[in-house]
């Protein structure tokens, strides 16, 4: 039987109930991985195009849909501005501004290391905690970057643009098995938040 949560909880989580629609995030993924996998293959260049068309139109796609279902089955939250309004600031003032940066510098002046690895660890982090929290697979996620970081001194990509076709990869990796598991996080919690409320009904 599911264990009750506490109310500060599922004021959380429904104030973020978007970003635990993890399978928005699956057809994005894919996008990634099938992008990196057609850059490694080396396919003639009249294939490239239709490549990343196809690949665009995959990621908008499974993104739709998977919102029709969440519409559909779930319904919609109720959201608190003044919860999104720091984080807001912060996503587009100085993450996504930094792992622009990064990821230029690391095609630009190809460093020994990857920098986008540790910043988009560190992003990865702040995104759990800012929507919701829980989840410790995202935690996985920003190990398994941090440690990206440090992949071309292995020998095993080198610096520039392959490091960066197969930290595509893995992005792609991550949303689509962190997507996964968001949903199924999202459908444990409810679970559980319907257990909440039918104790305090009885």
């Amino acid at each position: 039987m599911p264990s009750s949560v506490d109310t500060v909880s599922i004021r959380h989580v429904t104030s973020n109930f978007f970003f635990w629609q993890g399978l928005r995030w699956v057809g994005p993924g894919l996008s990634l991985i099938l992008v990196a996998a057609g850059l490694n293959a080396s396919l003639p260049h009249e294939w490239k195009r239709p490549l990343l068309a196809f690949a665009l139109l995959l990621g908008v796609a499974g993104t739709v849909v998977a919102g029709k279902y969440y519409r559909r089955s779930f319904g919609t939250a109720r959201v608190d501005p003044a919860m999104h309004e720091e984080r807001t600031l912060w996503k587009w003032a100085v993450v996504y501004p930094l792992m622009l940066v990064a990821m230029s510098a690391d095609i630009v002046l190809r460093p020994p290391i990857i920098v986008s690895g540790i910043v988009f660890a560190a992003g990865i982090e702040m995104y759990r905690r800012s929507t919701g929290g829980g989840r410790r697979h995202y935690i996985v996620a920003s190990a398994l970057f941090a440690m990206y970081t440090f992949a071309p001194l292995t020998g095993i990509v080198a610096p520039g643009r392959d490091a960066l076709t197969w930290f595509a990869a893995l992005l792609g990796f991550v949303y689509v098995a962190g997507g996964v598991m968001d949903h199924l996080a999202l459908r444990r919690f409810l679970a559980q938040a319907g257990a909440t409320a039918h104790e305090a009904t009885v």
